[in-house]
Formats: C-alpha cells, sequence, structure tokens
C-alpha cells in the first residue's frame, strides 16, 4: 500500500494514476477537495485508492492521514513525500512569512508524515521517499525558502536512513530535474501570492 502527499496536481497526481494502473493500493492527500475529488472520478472509482483531505503542514492532518490509510488498509509499504510549493523573489524583498510557509509544507509536512508513518513502515519493511529537488543541492537565486527547505528534507531523511540502516527500510530522495507541472504557477512571490512563471522558462 502507498500512501502519497501533494497528489492533486503533478508528479503526485501522475504517481498515484500510473501505481493504480499497476494495481498497487494507493492512499492520496491534498488540500484542494474539489481536486481530490476529480483524481477519484479519473480514476473511475477505483477502490484500490483512498482520498484524504490535508494540509502537511497540519501535524494532526498527517496524522489523521495516516492513521486512515491503516483504517482503510491494513498496512503501510511506501511513503512518498511529494506535497510542496516553491517561491520566487530575492530574499530583501520577501516577507519572512514566505519562507516559513515553505519550511511548513516541504519540510515539516515530511517530517510529520514520516514520523506517523515509521512504526508501519518498520512493520512492513517498506519505503520512506522525498520528492526534492537540484535546489536541495545547490542553492538558487530567488528560491532561498524553497532551497532551504528541500537541503532539510534532504538532511533529514539521510539521517534517517543512517538510523534505519539494519531496519530493512529504504529511505531515498528523489530530485527529479525540470517538470512542467503547477508548481511554477503558484509559486509564492515575495508578498506570499501565487506568481505564474513565463511558460517558457
Amino acid at each position: 500500500m502507498i500512501a502519497i502527499t501533494g497528489a492533486t496536481s503533478g508528479i503526485g497526481k501522475a504517481l498515484a494514476l500510473h501505481l493504480l494502473r499497476f494495481g498497487a493500493k494507493v492512499a492520496v492527500c491534498g488540500r484542494d477537495e474539489n481536486k481530490l475529488q476529480e483524481l477519484q472520478k479519473i480514476s473511475n472509482f477505483s477502490k484500490q485508492l483512498l482520498i484524504f483531505q490535508a494540509d502537511v503542514s497540519n501535524e494532526t492532518d498527517c496524522q489523521q492521514f495516516i492513521n486512515t490509510c491503516i483504517q482503510e488498509f491494513g498496512r503501510l509499504d511506501i511513503l512518498i513525500n511529494n506535497a510542496g510549493i516553491s517561491m520566487r523573489a530575492m530574499f530583501n524583498e520577501v516577507d519572512l512569512s514566505v519562507l516559513k510557509k515553505t519550511m511548513d509544507i516541504n519540510f515539516w509536512g515530511t517530517v510529520y508524515c514520516t514520523k506517523y508513518a515509521l512504526p508501519h513502515i518498520l512493520s512492513s519493511k517498506g519505503s520512506i521517499v522525498g520528492v526534492s529537488s537540484i535546489a536541495g543541492y545547490k542553492g538558487l537565486p530567488c528560491r532561498t525558502g524553497y532551497s532551504a527547505s528541500k537541503f532539510a528534507m534532504q538532511g533529514f531523511l539521510e539521517s534517517l536512513r543512517v538510523e534505519l540502516l539494519h531496519d530493512g527500510v529504504h529511505v531515498l530522495c528523489v530530485s527529479p530535474g525540470f517538470v512542467a507541472s503547477n508548481i511554477r504557477n503558484v509559486a509564492l512571490n515575495a508578498s506570499g501570492n501565487a506568481q505564474k512563471e513565463n511558460s517558457s522558462q
């Protein structure tokens, strides 16, 4: 059974649909209830799919998501921490709330979900995945908050990998290259509003 955060669009949505086609049991969460319902329709209301409305920056939401996965399917084999938000602004112009929001979703969302999933992952000897970015390896201009959040995510998961080295659990970070997903269109600007990026970039 595979749990995916941030699966209402982009990589998360594509992963969910791909895994369902292979017969996997999949649970997804996201903030947008309408988009979750759309995903359920696209899957032809598959009994293999569980949708759950959650904001990963909220610890209680993360705990309830994982608990619901277990109640519905009885086990958890893979957690894919995919939920994320980007930002695009010079640090000397950005409101600090933008950096906090980026950290809350990208880093703390991963921490919360992993914390509550870990006992079940240990039991199944499964996998924990973090969807990172090249910005998690190299600081990029106008991405101070985003790069920081991805560096933090990678540091957390790399440390966890060492802790679980002899427990049969796989922990890995995936850093895709350029992906034409909606994360570019909802990147936060200096004041915290969604700022559409040029489609040619």
